[in-house]
């Protein structure tokens, strides 16, 4: 009995219970896509790291965070694949090899197609070939991607190490888990002359988390960066943040904590939870708090804000208190954007740092606003599609590059 399945193509409904010592290469394929959209259950993903291991495969698509990457490997072996299972009477010159795979499969599959022994298996493989590469063409969304620069200048590129121990300095172990780093002290004795300074730093198309001495949760936007000290000493917890960052700040009455936000203000909480945005090409920087208080002072004026509020610095001495829209302000946090009558450029710059594309614009985007939420986890095309629905703008995409185009 044949059953539709979420690619595009139809598999065979087997009584047989499917394990990694029967299980096929297209059907392996089949679970990555799954795992891809997170849709595999335990026991799938079971099957597909046995699966890995009996073919030397090196838990690829577990251990790479690069899904762009993976996809691409996975339809290069099943056109490798095809390739290899062609019948040896079909004789190939050694420059055909040399043509697109996607025109070898395309050849390959005629034969088969008139040959009948092969032709269902051949049209599985093509099949889930079709959609790996149809998602290789579209921009991946950003994943946990960050550079962490120790005190002594050596950097560690934070998605290619697996969980544990990543540096043991005098008083702090630095470690990572899953999509975060924590600092672990071990002896709070530190005095102000051997703290040590380290930085992370979040590119295009990133996203990380960091517990810090202290206990104080950090979570870092796309084109942000953090400077921390390995341990706190002193009368204040201080750390320096350029982009965007949400802060759960451990409550310590007697060490109030201080951002430095671009060297352009400063944010002094006891304990508390707020976001912070102040990437370097916005305009002005806002702080919104969620619970607790804050205040803020920059150059010679200070405020102080109630939850659901939040500040607007125009950087030019100017302070000005608003109420926050928490929801679209804590949207990134939350894997999701909320555009709230925001015009096409604001939206598209913060597309532009989530998925690392390049934005150009045709026609007067001064009066179009853009409504309406969408995930973050989805592919660039996607979430394109969605805001064209509109009816506002049209959009040319090449490779990484969108051509904004009014209407």
């Amino acid at each position: 009995m044949c059953v539709p399945c979420n690619y595009g193509i139809y598999v065979i409904k087997s009584q047989i219970k499917l394990n990694a010592a029967n299980m096929k290469e297209e059907q392996y394929l089949l679970l990555c896509e799954k795992y891809f959209n997170g849709e595999c259950s335990p026991g799938e993903l079971s099957l597909i790291a046995l699966y890995q291991k009996k073919h030397g495969l090196n838990n690829i698509i577990f251990e790479k965070q690069n899904q762009a990457e993976v996809r691409e490997e996975l339809f290069n072996r099943i056109q490798d694949s095809i390739v290899q299972n062609v019948p040896k009477r079909i004789w190939f010159h050694s420059s055909a090899f040399k043509l697109a795979a996607s025109l070898a499969a395309a050849l390959i599959v005629f034969f088969y197609l008139t040959n009948g022994p092969l032709k269902h298996e051949v049209k599985v493989k093509l099949a889930v070939a079709k959609v790996i590469k149809n998602k290789i063409d579209d921009v991946p969304p950003g994943s946990a991607n960050a550079i962490l620069t120790l005190a002594d200048g050596k950097n560690i590129k934070l998605d290619d190490q697996q969980n544990g121990l990543l540096s043991q300095q005098k008083h702090v172990a630095i470690s990572k888990s899953g999509m975060g780093i924590i600092l672990t002290a071990k002896n709070i004795g530190a005095n102000e002359n051997d703290l040590t300074l380290n930085k992370i730093t979040i590119p295009r198309a990133g996203k990380y988390n960091i517990t810090l001495s202290d206990g104080t949760k950090i979570w870092l936007n796309s084109s942000s960066s953090l400077s921390f000290p390995t341990v706190f000493s002193g009368k204040e917890r201080k750390v320096r943040l350029t982009g965007e960052a949400y802060f759960e700040v451990a409550k310590n009455k007697k060490m109030p904590f201080i951002i430095d936000v671009n060297g352009k203000q400063e944010v002094e909480v006891l304990g508390t939870h707020f976001n912070i945005t102040a990437f370097e090409d916005d305009k002005d920087i806002t702080t919104a708090l969620i619970e607790g208080s804050v205040r803020v002072n920059a150059k010679t004026k200070q405020v102080l804000i109630k939850p659901g509020e939040m500040v607007v610095n125009n950087l030019q001495n100017n302070l000005s208190i608003r109420k926050a829209d928490l929801d679209e302000i804590m949207a990134w946090k939350n894997d999701m954007f909320i555009f709230s009558n925001e015009n096409i450029a604001s939206v598209m710059k913060k597309i532009s740092r989530w998925y690392d594309v390049e934005v150009s614009y045709k026609g007067d985007m001064t009066n179009i606003n853009i409504d309406g939420n969408y995930s973050r986890s989805k592919g660039l095309k996607s979430l394109l599609k969605n805001i064209k629905l509109l009816d506002k703008v049209d959009f040319q995409i090449k490779e990484r590059r969108i051509t904004v185009i009014a209407k």
